[in-house]
């Protein structure tokens, strides 16, 4: 008889990658990935490599998820937790080996507390992101939202409206993670169902903040006009929009701006951020989405922008003066911010200052799994290359080698 893949399935599906895309990736067929998941057919071993990787999966644990009686065997798990129990100190895997724990038998008689620890749960997970990034975090979110995905079905009135917020939350939340981490297809994927969850529960706050992460998404394309369309989308209604909301989203239009090329209205409308911007520094999101948006983070952007319009020397003067300002608990935004002047310095003819810049982003990215930062480092070092006498840029492309050559 043959078994089904669960756990294989379940995998490819937390990573947001349907089958057809999952076979694009490998250059194979759908109806192949189609055959793996059924347990009609194996993969061949020079294939198993390339599999792993897409999956994010060590050849180990991708033997595992091949399995057949991997089928959401949840006793073991329970029975280990309810012995041993998790250490507080333990770090958190850097990403999930398997299928999901599952809950057997989902029930609403304690729905209020397991609300109440979702929401707080959700606050320590955003601190833990900044601190450490998204590979610390992404397994914990996924194990988060799976459970509320369980008790969605079981749930009705105000309990499942309840239900679906959080979903929609914590979706958004892996949107932004995988992004962190170079997973675009899965952050794509995530902020889809953030965006659908939050339209059953009518959120319009967290609608209006989908809108904002489908902008950034556009900005990443180098997109423009889509950047400052979905950033005014998202910004519609702003007079019902709390405070750091309106400023993440101002800054954000002002990007597209920037990249437009419109000067004026690019630093006109991050000078209309700043009167939003919070004054948080304890990195935990308590003042809901956009807590991050404050004046530092705003002049950062600034800065940004500056890059953008051709302008480097301006970015380096503004990124001075700002850089020491940031709180050491947005240590990932630190590492975005080194990576984007590092890009300043390579516009301003500084190889060498370029460079350092370079490793100190790459090291942040490196201890906190930014592959966003990684890529953003790699592609500097790509046009410092001409420079390699230079001891500094010596020193960033031997340090790059392990990134570029896997």
């Amino acid at each position: 008889m043959v078994a089904k893949r669960y756990a294989l399935a379940a995998r490819r599906e937390a990573l947001g990658f349907t089958q057809e895309a999952l076979a694009q990736q490998l250059g194979t067929e759908l109806s192949t990935v189609g055959r793996w998941e059924r347990g009609t057919l194996t993969p061949q071993p020079w294939r198993r490599p390339d599999l792993a990787t897409a999956l994010q999966v060590s050849l180990t644990e991708l033997d595992e998820l091949l399995n057949p009686l991997r089928k959401h065997d949840t006793s073991k798990v329970s029975s280990a937790s309810e012995s041993d129990g998790p250490s507080p100190a333990a770090p958190v895997p850097a990403r999930p080996s398997g299928p999901p724990t599952r809950l057997s038998e989902p029930s609403t008689e304690h729905l209020d507390e397991f609300l109440t620890y979702f929401r707080d749960q959700w606050h320590a997970l955003v601190r833990t992101d900044n601190l450490l990034g998204p590979r610390f975090a992404l397994t914990a979110v996924h194990g988060h939202l799976t459970v509320i995905e369980d008790l969605l079905p079981a749930a009705a009135g105000w309990q499942r409206l309840e239900l679906v917020k959080l979903a929609a939350t914590y979706a958004e939340s892996l949107a932004w993670l995988h992004e962190d981490a170079g997973q675009q297809h899965a952050a794509t994927h995530w902020v889809g169902r953030a965006m659908e969850w939050a339209h059953e529960a009518g959120d319009d706050l967290l609608l209006a903040w989908t809108l904002f992460r489908r902008s950034q998404h556009a900005a990443a394309e180098g997109d423009a006009q889509r950047t400052i369309g979905l950033a005014q989308a998202a910004g519609r209604g702003r007079d019902r929009l709390p405070g750091p909301m309106r400023a993440a989203i101002a800054q954000q239009e002002a990007v597209g701006y920037a990249l437009a090329g419109d000067e004026f209205r690019s630093h006109h409308t991050v000078d209309l951020a700043h009167q939003w911007a919070v004054r948080d520094s304890a990195g935990t999101a308590l003042g809901g989405h956009g807590s991050f948006c404050s004046e530092t983070y705003l002049e950062l952007q600034r800065a940004h922008c500056w890059t953008a319009l051709g302008k480097p020397q301006q970015a380096l003067r503004v990124y001075e003066s700002a850089l020491p300002a940031l709180p050491p608990v947005y240590r990932r935004d630190r590492g975005v911010a080194c990576s984007r002047l590092a890009q300043a310095h390579l516009a301003a003819g500084q190889p060498d200052e370029a460079a350092q810049a370079g490793r100190e982003a790459l090291a942040i990215a490196r201890s906190s799994g930014s592959m966003r930062t990684e890529q953003a480092v790699a592609l500097v070092g790509r046009r410092l290359t001409r420079h390699r006498h230079l001891r500094s840029v010596e020193q960033l492309l031997e340090e790059l080698v392990p990134a570029t050559s896997a």
